[in-house]
């Protein structure tokens, strides 16, 4: 008869799960990414999208925050591996732990930044909220509009988001700007000019 042998389940805390182990080609992978491989940047993407999706999500989900902004989240984070010649990605250290593990605290890390700028925003995101949409849209094309009451920087934003129908992150990368800030630039603009032409 065979006897079978009872294992106590190990207590797991409550942490965002994150893939430990190193694949050998990470590393060369990554170092084809930083000579501006295009090729191995599409096979990143592809490989550790997941991951950092996965990251994002979890982070918004354990703070009782909206998933809908995990788009922005990601699509930012992406920016920021490439930024300055892929500066933030070079930062990865293969001897102190693997590259899926590195990516999902970079993850965790953008994501609580996110929460962090503006909580208003991932509940209803301003590019989303159409009545808004068509307040700030009849604004601008009234024929005197208090712009003197905005920032050059608010104006910039404006002019990406309105006069060249950029989203809020293409604004954020033509300003090279965190596309959040662009959220919040945009939402005060919009209180400036509601405030000052109807009150």
């Amino acid at each position: 008869m065979e006897t079978t042998t009872l294992t106590e389940r190990a207590h797991v805390p409550a942490q965002c799960p994150a893939p430990a182990s190193t694949h050998a080609s990470d590393e060369h992978l990554v170092a084809l990414c930083l000579e501006g491989n295009a090729k191995a940047w599409n096979r990143f993407v592809a490989e550790y999208s997941t991951v950092i999706r996965h990251a994002v999500c979890w982070t918004l989900k354990h703070h009782g925050a909206s998933a809908s902004s995990a788009e922005d989240i990601i699509q930012d984070i992406f920016f920021r591996l490439v930024k300055s010649e892929y500066k933030l990605l070079d930062n990865w250290d293969s001897t102190r732990g693997s590259l899926k593990t590195w990516l999902a605290v970079v993850s965790r890390s953008a994501a609580i930044d996110f929460m962090r700028t503006d909580r208003t925003y991932l509940y209803d995101a301003i590019e989303e909220h159409e009545e808004l949409q068509a307040e700030m849209t009849n604004l601008l094309d009234l024929p005197e509009l208090p712009m003197h009451v905005l920032s050059t920087r608010q104006k910039s934003v404006l002019q990406c988001l309105y006069g060249e129908d950029l989203t809020a992150i293409e604004a954020a990368k033509k300003l090279d700007i965190h596309p959040q800030t662009v959220r919040s630039i945009h939402h005060t603009a919009l209180q400036k000019l509601r405030a000052s032409m109807f009150h």
